[in-house]
């Protein structure tokens, strides 16, 4: 079997090698593929290589144009299915294959060498080297093929010897110019190498803390950077006020008339007209009242009667945006009279409809491996109250279905339903209201949720939150839940239930009643965008309960612990932190990793944590080697005669460390490698589950290893993912077998069974 899937591999090796061979089967004849170009840095004593070169390399190659075909792996791809095809007459496979899937061979007639080499010197220019000496040359290389060489003899680099602000400080936008040569803050610095883009950042640098000085039209082509070279490599820079700026730019404005078009219309301009109401200062213009005053008290941070500035200009932009009420938002600002130093403003307020229904059907996945549909219906009130407020009623049902392994009687449904507002404010004794730019909120919610699961028992979820939720900066932001209550009240369990739990007592855990009063609070760190190379993610959550209800709350006679109605009270205090790193090694490829820690301690009244609160591993979204749930504790192994009826395996303390390589195939099919390793434990010994128990000694032998491949499509709206794992180290066996890649086996059928999990699952793990 070996030899035959061997065979197999040596096959599609020559497949591709003859592939790679045909390359050049659609370039003509008289011409060559062009495979790249390199730029060779002549250097000697006196002009050596810059630390920046790395920087420099990269900026140049940016600039060569054209750019080879595009390659995966190290393989041309596109090319190949390029040639794969023909001339196409019509929509066909040819048409796919010529048109959308591949890619036609750049040549090496389209290289303009001489272009290429001004544009590298002007790139030069830019960062400091002047007077450099350039040749390229055409270097054949292989049958068809060549590259193109340029080589560089560069001049000294010129760096800043001085940087002078030259303006009339007997002024007061001379005086305020002047303001902006801060040491701490300006971004040329003696003794840096000379960079027309540092010019350009510091040209805006200007023009922002201009700005923030009342000078309402001052830009950064108002100023004017001359550059003073020696004949020893340096510069002085000159920094000032070009001559010919506009009277208005060198005026600084205060605010007088602010008007606000709450209700404006894009289509019926006479919803502007209609009488003024006076609000604190504002003029609000809004004939239908359909907004309370009191809602811009709390998003216009720019002020009547206060000096213009940018930042707070934004502030007020960005906070009326993040109401998510408006849909369009125009910001207009004029003199109040030519030679005014007032500024009146008007904000044109477009709302969304105030009313909306949504219905949805839906794929879902969680991380037990369950996938199925749902239906969702959403209804919205934007502007609940006349105050910007949120109003949701939430309902969905869906059908699920466990995929992988041998599990039966895996069928479940689920029911839900939520009434949830949010207000854009905090709502507290006192009047908070935090210095950013983004609107504070305060969310109250109340859900239920039904969860079926066929033949075994029926879970009932109650939960009353309140939550206050705000940006701290683009980046950070937080939620802080001063209370909330959880119910779990399950019913209808049966004799097939009951079996389980004589096998695996722990499972118990899973269907007692349980009333949770506690307190969380996350925070939440995300500098993520597509422009990044290296992005993080950074999540910490504190989650405490039963420390104020186990204050009042005293034992009834001949109770073991402390109950509210009944139910016992969940007293524990657990931590949690979730950090991502991405980094984006090429057009195309992203490396992500990821480490997840979560520590839970029961106190006082409990023994353990509430099941809810609990920590599993496994699963579309965890170690996808293994299958959801039946992974742990520690190095205990739930029987397969009970984990194929139900895997609850849970735990107190959970590490968990991903890896995984993304790539982009074609059009909106990608493909993933990944590793996973981590593990649950308890906090405490536990008879029914040997080897759970967490030990600093040994708990890196506990850890499992798992790895695979996956193929995503992205189509924007909704991500689909399959992740192929299988297992390298299994914590159950015995140690000293615990790794087990000698024993991959993908010719026998009873190997693939027990070790190969497909998951399924909706959008990305992490």
């Amino acid at each position: 079997m070996l030899t035959y899937y061997r065979n197999i591999f040596l096959f599609i090796c020559s497949c591709l090698l003859c592939y790679a061979c045909s390359s050049t089967k659609s370039v003509p004849e008289g011409d060559r593929l062009y495979t790249g170009a390199a730029v060779k840095w002549k250097s000697d004593k006196k002009n050596k290589k810059p630390s920046d070169f790395s920087s420099l390399s990269d900026g140049m190659n940016n600039v060569i144009r054209p750019k080879p075909n595009k390659k995966f792996l190290g393989m041309p791809i596109r090319l190949w299915l390029y040639n794969l095809g023909h001339e196409p007459r019509g929509k066909g496979l040819n048409y796919l294959l010529r048109k959308k899937w591949g890619e036609a061979p750049v040549l090496v007639s389209s290289v303009k060498t001489q272009i290429t080499s001004d544009l590298l010197q002007h790139y030069l220019e830019d960062n400091g080297y002047f007077q450099n000496e350039w040749s390229a040359a055409i270097k054949n290389s292989g049958r068809k093929k060549a590259s193109a060489i340029y080589t560089v003899q560069p001049n000294i680099r010129y760096h800043i010897k001085s940087v002078r602000w030259e303006t009339d400080t007997s002024t007061k936008v001379g005086r305020d110019f002047a303001r902006t040569n801060n040491k701490r803050r300006t971004l040329l610095k003696i003794h840096d190498p000379y960079s027309f883009d540092i010019i350009k950042q510091e040209r805006e640098r200007i023009q922002s803390q201009m700005r923030n000085n009342g000078y309402f039209f001052f830009t950064a082509d108002n100023i004017l950077v001359q550059v003073d070279s020696t004949n020893n490599g340096e510069v002085d820079l000159f920094v000032k006020i070009k001559d010919n700026t506009n009277k208005l730019a060198t005026r600084a404005y205060y605010m007088h008339d602010i008007t606000i078009y709450p209700d404006y219309s894009l289509t019926d301009s006479t919803q502007s007209k209609g009488p003024v109401t006076l609000y604190k200062n504002f003029r609000i213009i809004d004939p239908n009242k359909e907004f309370k005053p009191i809602v811009f008290d709390r998003t216009m941070v720019l002020l009547p009667d206060s000096l213009y500035r940018l930042r707070k200009h934004d502030a007020t932009l960005q906070r009326l945006v993040s109401l998510g009420t408006f849909k369009f938002i125009k910001a207009q600002f004029r003199p109040f009279s030519r030679d005014s130093s007032l500024l009146n403003a008007s904000f044109y307020l477009t709302p969304y409809p105030k009313h909306s229904l949504q219905f949805e059907l839906r794929g879902t996945s969680k991380s037990n491996n369950f996938v199925g549909s749902e239906i969702a219906v959403s209804a919205k009130n934007r502007n609940w109250l006349h105050s910007a407020t949120l109003l949701e009623l939430n309902l969905s049902a869906g059908f699920e279905v466990q995929n992988g392994g041998q599990s039966i009687g895996k069928n479940s449904y689920t029911l839900k339903g939520e009434v949830a507002a949010t207000f854009p404010r905090f709502i507290t004794p006192f009047r908070i209201n935090p210095p950013t730019p983004y609107v504070p909120r305060t969310r109250l919610s109340t859900s239920y949720e039904l969860w079926s699961q066929q033949d075994l028992y029926k879970l009932n979820s109650f939960t009353l939150q309140a939550q206050y939720l705000w940006k701290q900066t683009r980046n950070v932001s937080h939620v802080f839940s001063p209370i909330s209550i959880t119910f779990v009240l399950p019913t209808d369990t049966t004799s097939a239930y009951d079996s389980i739990i004589h096998y695996d007592p722990s499972q118990k855990a899973a269907l007692e009643k349980q009333f949770i009063l506690g307190s969380n609070y996350t925070i939440t760190f995300n500098n993520q965008s597509d422009k990044r190379v290296h992005g993080f993610y950074i999540s910490a959550n504190a989650d405490v309960a039963g420390n104020l209800a186990g204050l009042f709350l005293k034992k009834n006679q001949g109770d073991t612990a402390k109950a509210l109605l009944g139910v016992p009270i969940a007293q524990y205090i657990r931590f949690q932190l979730d950090g991502r790193y991405y980094w984006k090694l090429s057009k195309g490829i992203t490396w992500v990793n990821r480490v997840f820690a979560g520590y839970g301690l029961p106190y006082g009244n409990s023994q353990q944590l509430p099941f809810v609160k609990q920590y599993f591993t496994g699963g579309a979204n965890s170690l996808r080697a293994f299958r959801a749930r039946t992974l742990g504790p520690g190095a205990y192994r739930l029987p397969d005669s009970v984990s194929r009826y139900i895997a609850n395996e849970s735990g107190d303390i959970k590490l968990e460390l991903n890896s995984e390589l993304r790539m982009h195939l074609v059009s909106v099919v990608n493909a993933a490698l990944f590793v996973d390793a981590g593990n649950i434990w308890t906090q405490k010994y536990i008879a029914d589950q040997p080897g759970s128990q967490f030990h600093f000694s040994n708990f890196g032998s506990q850890m499992a290893v798992g790895t695979g491949i996956g193929l995503r499509v992205d189509a924007s709206i909704v991500v689909v993912r399959l992740d192929l794992g299988i297992p390298l180290r299994k914590p159950w066996l015995d140690p000293g077998q615990r790794w087990v890649i000698n024993k991959i086996n993908f010719g026998d059928s009873d190997w693939r069974k027990e070790n190969m999990v497909l998951n399924i699952a909706i959008g990305y793990p992490f």
